[in-house]
């Protein structure tokens, strides 16, 4: 399977390129490759990251006085990998050594607030039609 990691791509900040906003999940997820070239257990492929930033894009649409661009939001894409992902494990141990990292929900709060110049460009380039906000609840 194909997967790609340019830091060059994450100097566009452009949120309706689609290779800078692949660039931006892994950024975010900390899936790039390691020194050998080898990418993390768990890593997917480009099509797949494809697949959900399409399926989460926003289209300012024609009908409501938007020109039909299609803008990504990576750092939602990423957060919702995190959260939904079976396999993470926040604590485990193995002969002697333990190692705990912090929960899910919590990393991906901070993806989404980190993001939260994407929602505002967008919202900014789109004279505010689309975009939303990052919301952090507190629990």
């Amino acid at each position: 399977m194909f997967r790609t990691y340019n830091t060059t791509h994450l100097a566009l900040n452009d949120p309706s390129d689609a290779t800078w906003a692949l660039a931006y999940v892994r950024f975010a997820l900390r899936d790039k490759p390691n020194d050998a070239s080898a990418y993390p257990a768990g890593s997917l492929d480009d099509d797949e990251l494809n697949a959900v930033l399409t399926a989460r894009k926003l289209t300012d649409l024609m009908a409501n006085g938007g020109d039909g661009t299609d803008y990504y939001v990576p750092h939602q894409v990423a957060a919702e990998i995190i959260e939904a992902n079976p396999e993470f494990v926040e604590r485990f141990s193995v002969s002697g050594y333990s190692e705990q990292v912090r929960p899910a929900d919590s990393i991906a709060r901070g993806i989404r607030r980190a993001g939260r110049w994407i929602d505002a460009s967008i919202r900014a380039s789109t004279s505010k039609r689309i975009g939303g906000t990052s919301i952090d609840v507190a629990l």
